[in-house]
């Protein structure tokens, strides 16, 4: 039996390499087959920090260091880069998305991008999880209308983007959202599934919840995930030596 497939997007100034480490730290990979993709506008320079974990190169979905107009269309063009990618290699059980790539997510998860936008038939993916989410000046969908989506938001105590990472979850239906916040910033590291067992937990729970095949049971200990890395212009990543 094959494993439920989930995309996974990077946050700003990232790259698939970075997202790989996350997908580890929750122990996503050791549940299912993570289908990586990166945003499609490439930058010099990757957010500080990350250059010690990936040779990069790195990408956005939207430059930050840019005109308003000029962030407003890369946006633009992101979200018509993901329609493109998921018509051709979606569905997917799941999603998950870290910083901006959990904005992104957000976004293209109402019907006003899916359905009405972009003429798909359904949302490419049954359940989200949302990691220290942030740019939600971003979004282009109406507020007070629930992404009717099961949820997982996983909060940063210490990050400064938590106040925009609540307003994110804001967008999703509290009937269908899971919560929890760890104790640190604005990561998830290869060792959070160590050090917060309580999120763990309830993650899992949420999985067996919202997986589509039977409970694949929880790993405590497994190595670097092995899983396709389709990037900008569905090419690979290096990774750091």
């Amino acid at each position: 039996m094959s494993k439920p497939r989930i995309l996974c997007l990077h946050g700003g100034r990232s790259n698939n390499d970075i997202t790989a480490i996350q997908t580890q730290g929750l122990q996503i990979s050791a549940r299912v087959e993570c289908i990586f993709m990166h945003a499609p506008h490439t930058l010099k320079h990757g957010y500080p920090g990350l250059d010690l974990f990936s040779d990069g190169p790195w990408y956005t979905w939207a430059d930050s260091s840019k005109s308003l107009s000029d962030q407003e269309d890369q946006w633009d063009a992101s979200l018509k880069y993901m329609a493109k990618f998921c018509k051709e290699h979606g569905p997917f059980d799941g999603v998950y998305g870290f910083s901006q790539g959990a904005a992104i997510v957000t976004n293209f998860s109402s019907p006003e991008i899916w359905k009405e936008r972009f003429h798909m038939s359904c949302c490419p993916w049954k359940f989200a999880i949302l990691a220290c989410s942030g740019a939600s000046q971003y979004l282009t969908i109406k507020k007070g209308t629930a992404v009717d989506v099961p949820s997982f938001h996983i909060f940063g105590k210490k990050d400064k983007l938590l106040i925009d990472g609540k307003k994110i979850a804001e967008y999703w239906a509290s009937s269908c959202k899971v919560a929890h916040t760890h104790g640190r910033g604005h990561e998830i590291d290869a060792r959070m599934f160590a050090r917060e067992e309580e999120m763990m937990v309830k993650l899992n729970d949420f999985l067996d919840e919202n997986l589509s095949t039977k409970k694949w049971g929880f790993f405590p200990k497994i190595s670097m995930p092995e899983c396709y890395l389709l990037g900008h212009s569905f090419g690979g990543t290096g990774s750091k030596k």
